[in-house]
């Protein structure tokens, strides 16, 4: 971690001196001081698409509360340590195919490729949390007296598998939040803030589902919570990747310049409507 420190400053060039292949730089990057910066920060927060895209933003990470308490509840220490790993291979995992189902240029729109994504991600997502709801249904348990099954015991073999979908969901439902997001604006600027954006109202979002375990709630009602803010945000995902997501940002913001070979609204012409 402390190797970052060298690398930004050593290794990272001013975004002023980016350039593409094709000799253009990405935007220019007018001076802005301390006053305009927090206004510009302040609109963020009047701007009605990111409003809508607040639970999603807020959902995106409680999968890992949910199971990392559960984990820790009904299994022994081999056990848990099998299921954390495999939670974050299959980060791995789902990072690879949502990359490739956003990046999938056979769909030719941008939209649909963001509705499409989000069909895909909301059955994986609900069916992981249908799933875990008839698992813990299945095998109560008492805090004081828990269960610690090992891997050899029944119930490990469903919990496995909806591990390993929780794992998918961590990253496939926040990296579809994030690409909605950014499909807003190609100005690295604010590119730069919406990022700050999502990573705070996510943490929010780890923070509440942390306090519905603190509170004492029994699991049923931790996962309904989180389940029902997931199922939320799905619905809203899908809205503002319907009506909001646009063929191109390209030349419909001033300091963002165009690639010189760029075809705006290549791919669809009907694409391209944005809100």
């Amino acid at each position: 971690m402390a190797s970052a420190f060298f690398v930004a400053l050593f290794g990272i060039i001013a975004p002023s001196e980016v350039r593409r292949r094709d000799g253009t730089p990405l935007a220019h990057y007018p001076h802005e001081g301390l006053w305009r910066e927090l206004k510009n920060q302040h609109r963020l927060f009047r701007d009605w698409r990111l409003l809508a895209m607040f639970i999603p933003m807020f959902a995106s990470e409680v999968p890992i509360i949910v199971l990392s308490s559960l984990n820790s509840l009904y299994f022994n220490i081999r056990t848990r340590s099998l299921n954390s790993l495999m939670f974050n291979v299959m980060q791995i995992i789902g990072a690879i195919w949502i990359g490739l189902m956003l990046d999938n240029w056979k769909i030719a729109s941008r939209r649909r490729r963001g509705v499409v994504t989000v069909t895909a991600v909301a059955i994986l997502v609900i069916a992981g949390w249908i799933g875990l709801t008839v698992w813990v249904y299945k095998n109560p348990m008492d805090p004081l007296d828990p269960p610690l099954f090992d891997w050899t015991d029944g119930p490990f073999g469903g919990f496995f598998i909806l591990n390993l979908i929780h794992g998918m969901n961590m990253v496939v439902y926040q990296v579809t939040v994030q690409w909605i997001i950014s499909s807003f604006t190609n100005d690295p600027e604010q590119l730069a803030r919406l990022a700050g954006l999502v990573k705070g109202v996510l943490a929010g979002g780890v923070a509440a589902a942390f306090g519905t375990e603190a509170a004492g709630l029994t699991q049923l009602h931790v996962i309904a919570y989180n389940f029902s803010v997931q199922a939320v945000g799905l619905v809203l995902m899908f809205a503002m990747a319907w009506k909001c997501v646009s063929a191109t940002n390209y030349e419909k913001e001033e300091n963002v310049m165009a690639p010189a070979d760029e075809q705006i609204g290549q791919g669809n012409e009907k694409d391209d409507r944005g809100c």
